[in-house]
């Protein structure tokens, strides 16, 4: 049974009218109205009063239905996407200084890694975000990455030491502080997965 077919079975055993229950609950008799429907979903505290007017544990309540449970994570969803919102808004103020006042200043290079640096932390808290989601954990996400990850180093590896070969003196140290950087993080992540393996196994024998 749906939520709101619920609560009005509820409200038609106890011989109550919308009126009624919507001047309890200082609400309108619309607004208990659409509740009924299932045209909308009461908040968090709407819910609260609902369960104790009828006497009846929130589970109950939204019991089996979907759409009053997302109804009240979306308060939850929009508190978890603030930081994302807030790093890709300091990446494009940092774009409109790149293209304004860098070159004046000579910044260029600096602002360029302050926005890949802030767009990896936006990156990783949009995947904490996802994981929490699917319920999925940073072995099976490193997991996924990994090949990629391990292709794009040697890569920027070759790069770097054709730069070296050739005397291409503007690339060198760019490019080995790129592949130097990326190669670090690989072994934080492989050694990260390691502890994390070996604590899940233990914890596996132990049980």
């Amino acid at each position: 049974m749906e939520f709101g077919e619920r609560i009005k079975q509820i409200r038609q055993t106890k011989n109550l009218t919308q009126a009624t229950v919507a001047k309890a609950l200082n609400v309108s008799r619309q607004t208990i109205s659409s509740w009924e429907t299932g045209n909308s979903y009461p908040d968090i505290d709407s819910l609260i009063r609902l369960s104790d007017y009828y006497q009846l544990s929130l589970d109950t309540l939204i019991k089996e239905d979907a759409g009053v449970t997302e109804t009240l994570r979306k308060p939850e969803v929009l508190q978890r996407m603030r930081p994302i919102t807030q790093l890709l808004l300091a990446i494009n103020c940092c774009f409109i200084v790149a293209v304004a006042f860098a070159p004046q200043l000579g910044l260029v290079k600096h602002i360029l890694y302050l926005m890949g640096f802030l767009n990896i932390l936006a990156i990783n808290q949009l995947r904490y975000f996802t994981d929490s989601i699917t319920g999925a954990t940073s072995i099976t996400r490193w997991q996924r990455g990994r090949p990629l990850a391990y292709l794009f180093a040697i890569g920027l590896t070759l790069l770097a030491i054709g730069s070296w070969v050739l005397n291409l003196h503007s690339w060198i140290n760019d490019l080995f502080t790129f592949a130097g950087a990326l190669w670090a993080v690989i072994l934080i992540m492989e050694l990260d997965k390691y502890h994390k393996q070996h604590k899940l196994n233990k914890k596996r024998h132990t049980a």
